[in-house]
């Protein structure tokens, strides 16, 4: 639900911005699969072609998105050994970003509000890094020296989306914390979004790192690693950790408890009905 994810419900896909191989523009992509075909059809839109580095990126970042991959097919497998309606239901795995950085943000954006204003903020992150890709195009030959095949656009399509890719590290940085107050509406979480965009750039966060070190012996580890960051209290830890594919901490919030309340509503009503029909 949150942008630049668009769910098409009449053709039952998924449509958003990726970053291809220079890192700096993006193309707009629609994921589908059709139920009796055994391969993910991605369809780029408005280029006339795709560099095989660009091709590749774009590979990999749904790849992550859907969580494909060996070590995801075999947690999935696990998983389903211990749970078989899951199996039966096709149910195993949990939706996540083309990068962790853009999960990682997201976690931050979850805390201390509503859902609907989480939605509203990052919103605005999209359509502000909407902006600065669709700049002047001299300014755009600056951020891009990445050699092109003909018909590839430097600035992401607005034709079929109408909206901006989630901004990178080095878009955040840019923009700086005064801009995420006051045009995206972040609030305080605004100085720990910079202080992460920034330590990535740094290079003393890599991000991908622990997330390849992530996994049931290294947990612990990675855990501490995480909670040192300034902002990451245990709500946006478990939700990393979560989107890492790490489970023991589960990420519970106010929306979770409510979930659950109306969970434990429904099975209380329904004890209720069996109750009065048995008498």
């Amino acid at each position: 639900m949150m942008a630049p994810n668009k769910w098409i419900s009449s053709t039952k896909s998924l449509q958003r911005p990726l970053r291809l191989a220079d890192q700096c523009s993006s193309v707009i992509v629609t994921i589908s699969h059709l139920p009796e075909s055994a391969n993910i059809q991605i369809y780029v839109h408005d280029m006339e072609g795709v560099s095989l580095k660009s091709e590749q990126a774009i590979l990999k970042q749904v790849a992550r998105m859907l969580r494909i991959s060996d070590k995801d097919e075999k947690a999935v497998n696990e998983f389903q050994g211990l749970y078989p309606q899951a199996k039966q239901d096709e149910f195993g795995r949990i939706f996540r970003s083309p990068s962790l950085f853009e999960d990682v943000v997201k976690s931050i954006l979850l805390c201390k509000c509503t859902w609907g204003k989480t939605l509203n903020m990052v919103k605005s992150l999209c359509e502000l890094q909407l902006q600065l890709s669709s700049g002047p195009r001299s300014n755009r030959k600056k951020q891009c020296k990445t050699k092109r095949k003909r018909g590839q656009n430097n600035a992401t399509s607005k034709k079929n989306h109408g909206i901006g890719n989630f901004p990178n590290s080095k878009e955040l940085v840019k923009f700086g914390e005064t801009i995420l107050r006051e045009r995206c509406k972040v609030g305080y979480r605004a100085q720990f979004i910079i202080k992460l965009a920034q330590s990535v750039e740094k290079g003393t966060l890599v991000l991908e790192k622990l997330e390849m070190e992530c996994n049931l012996w290294s947990y612990k580890v990675v855990h501490r690693k995480l909670s040192e960051l300034k902002g990451f209290g245990p709500f946006v830890v478990a939700t990393i950790l979560m989107c890492m594919g790490c489970y023991e901490k589960v990420p519970v919030d106010s929306e979770t408890k409510r979930h659950l309340n109306q969970v434990c509503s429904l099975v209380f009503v329904h004890h209720l009905i069996a109750k009065m029909k048995f008498i």
